[in-house]
């Protein structure tokens, strides 16, 4: 069982985490579950998520794997009805995940400008809006959006939707 320190003790807590088959949503989703949460995982690379899952479960904590479109506002209020169903509660969102497209401006279109807004920007949103109106109500929990650097010094040319979005964010 992992040992939970009392400056960080989340015995009888929720978390969900975007991003969690890898990178920083990992690590992230294994801290929290260190430090005594259940988790719900999302992540569009399944297997990784399963990894994530099996490591935060041989140390006695739950975790859930569930499928979400991050740019899809619909499947994140699904998400949300379920994560009530399995866990009955939210204390900690970590909003990690959500893809760039690539694509030089001169040349990108504005559906993939406009792809990128909705995985990073509106589908944050969207994860904060459910998460803390379920907050407000039960009245305490914490949100963590990851941001970009990018946001104010370019990746490169060819990462303009994504740096846009990132300021957004």
């Amino acid at each position: 069982e992992f040992m939970s320190t009392s400056l960080f003790d989340l015995n009888g807590k929720v978390a969900l985490v975007t991003g969690a088959a890898q990178g920083l949503g990992r690590a992230m989703a294994l801290a929290l579950a260190e430090a005594g949460a259940d988790l719900m995982l999302l992540d569009p690379d399944a297997d990784g998520a399963v990894k994530t899952a099996a490591l935060i479960e041989v140390h006695g904590r739950r975790a859930v794997v569930a499928p979400c479109d991050v740019s899809d506002p619909e499947q994140i209020r699904s998400l949300f009805r379920r994560l009530d169903t399995e866990f009955g509660r939210i204390d900690f969102l970590g909003n990690v995940a959500g893809d760039g497209v690539l694509g030089i401006p001169e040349e990108i279109s504005l559906a993939d400008v406009e792809q990128s807004w909705r995985n990073l920007v509106l589908g944050r949103f969207c994860m904060c809006q459910e998460a803390g109106r379920r907050m407000l109500a039960a009245g305490g929990g914490s949100i963590v959006n990851i941001g970009s650097l990018a946001s104010t010094t370019a990746l490169g040319r060819g990462h303009i939707g994504y740096s846009m979005a990132m300021g957004a964010v």
